[in-house]
């Protein structure tokens, strides 16, 4: 996850479910498992929301770390930036980001692909900061291109 900047701020909604107390119970969990999903997918996506009930289940059976989520967002807003140290990477470097992201606006997703010599650009049109079911395709095929042009230059 990339540390959000003034000028890719977080969209209010993400922000307010980010910041939100963690939910007393099973049923409020499932709930808000829902939401959260809903505010990262940005729209409308039936195929995937036809799986949050059984992808909300199972997280909850797996256990959850409440603090951990906490944690986890400090570090990223604390860590500040790391755009110099994009500048060292080498590897072939692909950079998929969704058009709408509440989360990594896409000036973040161009802005990295921009820190990474000779890294590509795919922005998919309409998708936010999850992977909906109807855009895997157009994401797989641009880690199939992109994973063999690698093969092929490192031939």
């Amino acid at each position: 996850m990339t540390a959000p900047t003034t000028e890719t701020p977080l969209s209010r909604e993400a922000a307010a479910m980010l910041m939100a107390p963690p939910p007393k119970s099973k049923e409020e969990y499932f709930a808000r498992f829902a939401k959260t999903w809903k505010v990262l997918r940005v729209g409308s996506f039936p195929e995937d929301e036809a799986l949050d009930r059984s992808r909300a289940e199972r997280t909850f059976e797996r256990g959850l770390n409440p603090a951990g989520v906490g944690r986890q967002l400090r570090a990223v807003l604390a860590s500040g930036s790391r755009k110099e140290r994009l500048g060292t990477v080498k590897a072939p470097t692909l950079v998929v980001h969704g058009t709408v992201d509440p989360l990594v606006r896409p000036e973040g997703g161009k802005d990295t692909a921009a820190s990474v010599a000779g890294a590509k650009l795919v922005m998919i049109e309409g998708m936010g900061h999850a992977l909906p079911i109807p855009m895997w395709p157009q994401i797989i095929d641009a880690i199939d291109k992109h994973a063999h042009g690698a093969a092929a230059k490192a031939a």
